[in-house]
């Protein structure tokens, strides 16, 4: 029985130096790891993108903050519900999303590396769909004042609308460009989680 505990502990203990063994040896093997290093590259694009970006949206967010309507410029932009105060934090989203991205882009890239699979796929639907999250964000910018006249202009146009036979109608309206912007940050911030978790996958 003692010479059978013993034997157990010596096949125990050469497998786990074998096993160490075959670790220090597949690590030593020299094999590059192209997807984790695309994805340490992504983070650096996102950091980048993040900090140009900013004065980007920083700039057009005052302008929708000084917006008032080009029909009857007595309507400004506190007349639409909750807007402004999105509008006053999109920047800060903006920026922390991007530093977000890049945080988590990185950190896949150095666990994907550390595996030392030396994989070489590139996943060019990951990449489309980190492109669509940035455009999302300019689209939406470029697409809220445009909304910003037309709702004013059927706010405003009482030939055109009689609000008072539309139950609710108003309401909605008002509440439109709020949907609109949250709308595209939530687009913008899922196509890059997704497109960032594919590229990892891969």
């Amino acid at each position: 029985m003692f010479g059978f505990g013993v034997l157990r502990m010596w096949l125990k203990t050469t497998g786990q130096r074998l096993v160490a063994q075959g670790r220090a040896r597949n690590n030593e093997r020299g094999a590059v790891d192209i997807g984790g290093v695309l994805l340490m590259g992504i983070g650096m694009v996102f950091l980048a993108v993040g900090f140009i970006m900013f004065p980007i949206v920083t700039d057009a967010s005052d302008d929708l903050l000084g917006w008032t309507c080009s029909a009857n410029a007595s309507y400004t932009i506190d007349e639409f519900t909750g807007f402004s105060n999105i509008i006053g934090i999109t920047p800060l989203l903006v920026l922390v999303g991007y530093l977000s991205a890049a945080v988590f882009s990185m950190f896949l890239g150095i666990k994907m590396m550390k595996g030392g699979e030396g994989g070489t796929k590139l996943d060019l639907g990951s990449i489309l769909l980190l492109g669509i999250a940035m455009i999302f964000i300019a689209i939406g910018l470029i697409i809220l004042p445009v909304a910003l006249d037309a709702i004013c202009g059927l706010l405003t146009g009482t030939d055109i609308l009689d609000f008072t036979e539309y139950t609710g109608l108003q309401e909605i309206l008002e509440v439109t460009p709020l949907l609109i912007l949250i709308s595209f940050i939530s687009g913008a911030v899922i196509t890059g989680f997704f497109g960032i978790k594919r590229l990892g996958a891969a």
